[in-house]
């Protein structure tokens, strides 16, 4: 329990004129911000974080702990934090010399902080940098503890030209062979709307062979969606894609002849629910007819998912945080991979999505 008599803003205040104005922005802001006991705590361990920079980093020997600055934070690297938790873990406890004089045997209390600290201590950085990433002025968090994971892979992903001639073959059935050209007819209507609507909102396939006729909105041009996880969001689309929803919608009410709430948005031709496999043959069918087999066999509804991303990412001038939102990620470092894939591609951040198919 915490001591009542503990005047935690006054310690916290005295705390934070000593350290430079981010750290107060991650103080009153961060999730536990309320709870005062917490963030005395995480003032202390950043104040011991930042004096350990310029008393231990060379970059930064002579300078005050006032005037460190994001940037100089933004440079650490891990080796720079794990060079502090080794020393936090080799050095004597504060509270030892204390509580020595209380007990009987030297060896009660630890002579060096235990493996709980140094987990605090990374947990206090790892919120602070999570924190700043957040609010895109931090591009990593070296404090978070690395996991053994396989080597990335290069996104696949399909360019703005590439997904026009996706739509192209989609809308006209060009480059279709055999019995998925003979059948062309019978699906172009909802495939015309299913696939731009992927390319134009980056909605995954199973959010969106969920939905129904009724959670979608013409006019405004959102659905209500239930996402991954079980939230429900609303996602917006294009007034392009408003107009093929349109037809789509209007050919299935009038082939079905009931209610909106009763039609499942995307449908068999016996007007069953689309599945999540069906939905993988048909992108697999177009985008090999459109690109060609060795690169449209790569392509499949989650790819069209990244490539919703990219385009966006680009044409929203690299807005990460408002692309986190737009996929829905709950982490921030999942959106990353898309900025990563980015790089070097500047040339094609003048172009705007609307239009480009």
């Amino acid at each position: 329990m915490a001591n009542d008599n503990v005047n935690y803003a006054e310690k916290i205040n005295e705390l934070l004129d000593e350290m430079p104005d981010f750290v107060a922005d991650f103080i009153f802001n961060f999730r536990n911000s309320t709870n005062p006991s917490t963030m005395l705590q995480y003032s202390r361990d950043i104040f011991d974080f930042l004096r350990f920079m310029v008393n231990s980093l060379p970059d930064y020997d002579g300078k005050e702990i006032k005037d460190i600055t994001l940037d100089d934070i933004s440079n650490l690297d891990r080796l720079d934090l794990n060079r502090y938790f080794t020393l936090i873990q080799s050095s004597r406890d504060r509270r030892f010399t204390k509580k020595r004089n209380t007990l009987q045997e030297k060896n009660e209390v630890p002579m060096s902080h235990n493996a709980s600290t140094v987990k605090r201590l990374r947990a206090t950085l790892s919120s602070m940098y999570s924190f700043f990433m957040m609010n895109g002025k931090l591009k990593s968090n070296p404090a978070a503890i690395r996991q053994n994971r396989l080597p990335k892979k290069n996104l696949i992903y399909l360019t703005n030209e590439d997904q026009s001639r996706l739509l192209y073959t989609v809308r006209t059935g060009e480059k279709l062979s055999g019995k998925a050209a003979a059948h062309h007819e019978r699906y172009v209507v909802r495939d015309s709307a299913m696939i731009l609507l992927l390319l134009d909102t980056g909605l995954r396939v199973s959010e969106m062979l969920s939905t129904n006729i009724i959670d979608y909105d013409l006019e405004a041009c959102c659905v209500a969606v239930i996402r991954k996880g079980g939230d429900a969001d609303i996602v917006s689309f294009s007034d392009e894609s408003a107009e093929y929803l349109q037809d789509y919608f209007n050919h299935q009410k009038t082939k079905y002849n009931i209610s909106d709430s009763q039609i499942p948005a995307f449908t068999t031709l016996k007007g069953e629910r689309l599945g999540v496999r069906a939905v993988e043959n048909l992108v697999k069918k177009y985008a090999e007819a459109a690109l060609g087999k060795a690169d449209g066999q790569k392509i499949t509804p989650h790819k069209l998912r990244s490539s919703f991303a990219m385009s966006f990412y680009e044409a929203s001038d690299k807005d990460i945080l408002l692309l986190k939102e737009k996929l829905h990620h709950s982490n921030i470092n999942t959106t990353n991979k898309y900025a990563e894939a980015a790089k070097g591609k500047k040339e094609e951040s003048r172009n705007l999505l609307q239009g480009l198919r």
